[in-house]
């Protein structure tokens, strides 16, 4: 291991690969920091950016008086196991095996559970009871008023159904609601017994203060990552109506007012807290946990990033929580850490300043909760939504790799990623301080050639089985594979140049890929031509090949497994031989202008390498323009059942 380390630093005296260590001492770029102490770094800084300014009483002109309905109001702004009963039953599409995933639609084998989509909350349906294609509801379970589901589990073990919803909390000036924010806002935790699904018993309700973000389930621990936008921190600025400018002396009046106020406001009560439907009273989330601040001083210091752990063998124990001072933008979770990225800080600018860059913070999964391990940086945007956390991957060593996109893409620096549509980068833990120390990248000096062609960007990535695949596209499809056995020598082993693109990319076995995205006329630069599934053998890293593909309508058809991998199910099935997917697909007839969506099966035989469509399953509410992203399937045994708009619809997987 000594060895290993002195290569590392070795290769790190390079000084744009000292990205990481730019961000801190050797201590740690998170600090723990206590309430008292946080609080008089607050109060200090909050003290040093007041300001005052003043402002001309306002005249309205005669048009204003005469028309007062001119006058424009902010609105608010909306908020962003084991089979009971089946043989061979499919699950929610996860990103990493034993890392669960919250979503719309849940199964155990006998019962399947779909989002309420008119009223909130969850519907709970029986396989067993079916009205000609459509199954019965036999219970339902609600969600508090004015919320929005966010998703939920199903814990087959345990009997558990684990409802998650979000409400915005609007920022008051006496009675009148001025605005929404997404930070400020409540998170519920309804935990239900489903032991008899027809009657779920409500066991525990958790109401948190925060944005929801994020979560995951590994085991018998719920996560929640959380945004919390300190809307109750007092004001550091103050604008004052007034005739005459203010002197001087009367701007340092109000300093001194607004000074007096900072000093008698409370941490305490700005924090997030939560309350249970047997408490009322509002509960610390930070007693005797553990509270971290950034050893630079941060430039916004109003966002804390909240992650909560709850025991689900113990639902009445109150959750676990750490928090740090700042903001999660992105996120990755593997079964041993959770990852949690957001923009470089403006005050530290990276050596590459043309370039974006990220800081991540790593939280290993440790004991009752989350343990703080370490944070670094890498180069590079990612896609920012719901298919970007698989930009990441964590190898069994530990390190993370990510892959990133360059919109920079300049040849003014001598460094050869700036000229590289896309950036790999592997992180690794240093052995003694709290760091994640970039200790590869591609391109570099010994592997300098671009990965990708110039005015090209990243789409679908997927790392696994310690190689990298991703797509980058512009006019045609380069499918990149990289082989990351070495983490300190990452590098190119093969390239694959087709039409089109992929958006998503699905392990079917450990050499069988499966492409969702669209088909493309290099020819016409690029324009789409339809939506495309492809099939790749990649037994071969340095030639991976597209051996089957199936192309569905012309331009502007789409699935929501372009932007969601749970739209996506698969079932591997006879001795893992044959796999069965299904995905919804919005297929447009160029000819007659029309669409028509459905619940599109395919097959994929693993020894012949063929993919096979059998064709769409419809139901009438699914006709029309208007796609419903919310759209999912389960296969359970030789039958799939397709979610649409709240309702489950039944069908043989054979039939046509």
């Amino acid at each position: 291991m000594q060895g290993f380390w002195r290569i590392i630093f070795c290769i790190l005296f390079i000084p744009t690969a000292l990205f990481a260590q730019d961000l801190n001492d050797k201590a740690g770029f998170l600090k723990p920091i206590s309430i008292e102490q946080l609080e008089k770094q607050l109060k200090e800084q909050l003290k040093s950016q007041i300001t005052i300014t003043d402002y001309r009483p306002y005249q309205p002109n005669a048009q204003t008086q005469a028309n007062p309905r001119g006058v424009v109001r902010a609105r608010p702004r909306a908020a962003r196991a084991a089979p009971s009963s089946a043989g061979q039953v499919s699950g929610t599409n996860l990103q990493e095996q034993g890392v669960d995933e919250a979503d719309k639609v849940k199964t155990d084998g006998r019962y399947l559970y779909g989002a309420n989509q008119q009223g909130g909350g969850v519907r709970i349906f029986d396989t067993q009871a079916v009205s000609g294609s459509m199954l019965k509801q036999i219970a339902t379970v609600g969600v508090p008023k004015n919320t929005q589901l966010q998703g939920f589990y199903l814990v087959p073990n345990k009997k558990q159904l684990i409802v998650l919803a979000s409400a915005m909390q609007p920022r008051y000036h006496g009675r009148r609601a001025l605005r929404y924010e997404s930070g400020s806002g409540l998170v519920y935790v309804l935990i239900f017994d489903v032991a008899n699904a027809a009657k779920p018993q409500l066991i525990q309700q958790l109401e948190i203060t925060g944005g929801f973000f994020q979560t995951r389930r590994v085991n018998n621990r719920l996560y929640l990552f959380l945004n919390h936008h300190a809307s109750q921190f007092p004001s550091s600025y103050k604008s004052i109506e007034s005739k005459l400018p203010l002197t001087e002396a009367q701007k340092e009046l109000e300093k001194q007012k607004l000074s007096a106020e900072i000093e008698a406001w409370k941490l305490t009560d700005s924090l997030p807290s939560y309350r249970t439907s047997t408490n009322k009273e509002p509960q610390s989330l930070f007693k005797g946990s553990t509270l971290y601040a950034p050893s630079q001083k941060p430039e916004a210091i109003y966002n804390l990033a909240s992650m909560i752990t709850l025991d689900l063998d113990r639902p009445l124990q109150a959750p676990q929580a750490l928090a740090y001072l700042g903001s999660v933008g992105d996120f990755y979770m593997s079964n041993q850490a959770a990852y949690l990225v957001s923009p470089y800080d403006a005050a530290a600018k990276p050596p590459i300043s043309s370039m974006q860059g990220n800081i991540v913070h790593k939280f290993a999964l440790s004991g009752q909760g989350l343990s703080y391990r370490g944070s670094g940086a890498f180069f590079g945007s990612l896609n920012w939504n719901e298919l970007s956390s698989f930009q990441f991957d964590e190898d069994q060593r530990g390190n993370l790799r990510v892959v990133t996109y360059n919109g920079a893409q300049t040849t003014k620096h001598p460094d050869p990623i700036t000229r590289s549509p896309v950036i790999l980068s592997v992180l690794a833990e240093h052995p003694t301080y709290q760091q994640l120390v970039t200790v590869a990248r591609l391109p570099n000096a010994k592997y300098p050639q671009p990965l990708g062609k110039p005015g090209e960007r990243l789409y679908g990535a997927r790392l696994f089985n310690d190689y990298a695949y991703f797509v980058t596209f512009r006019n045609t499809d380069p499918l990149y594979v990289v082989d990351l056995r070495n983490p300190l020598d990452p590098k190119v082993t093969g390239e694959l140049v087709i039409p089109g693109f992929s958006d998503y990319l699905h392990p079917v076995t450990s050499t069988l890929l499966l492409g969702v995205g669209k088909a493309a006329d290099a020819q016409a630069g690029g324009v789409q031509q339809g939506w495309k599934l492809s099939l790749f053998d990649i037994s071969n890293p340095s030639r991976p090949q597209e051996i089957d593909q199936v192309q569905l309508g012309g331009a502007g058809s789409d699935s929501p497994a372009n932007r969601n991998h749970h739209a996506i199910t698969s079932l591997a099935i006879n001795n893992n031989t044959l796999t069965r997917v299904a995905l919804p697909v919005n297929v447009h007839d160029p000819n007659t202008g029309m669409a028509k969506n459905g619940l599109h099966r395919f097959e994929v035989t693993h020894a012949q390498r063929k993919l096979k469509h059998l064709g769409g399953f419809s139901v009438s509410s699914a006709q029309g323009w208007f796609w419903d992203d919310n759209d999912r399937s389960i296969l359970i045994d030789n039958y799939l059942y397709y979610f649409h708009n709240g309702n489950f619809y039944k069908t043989a997987w054979a039939e046509k």
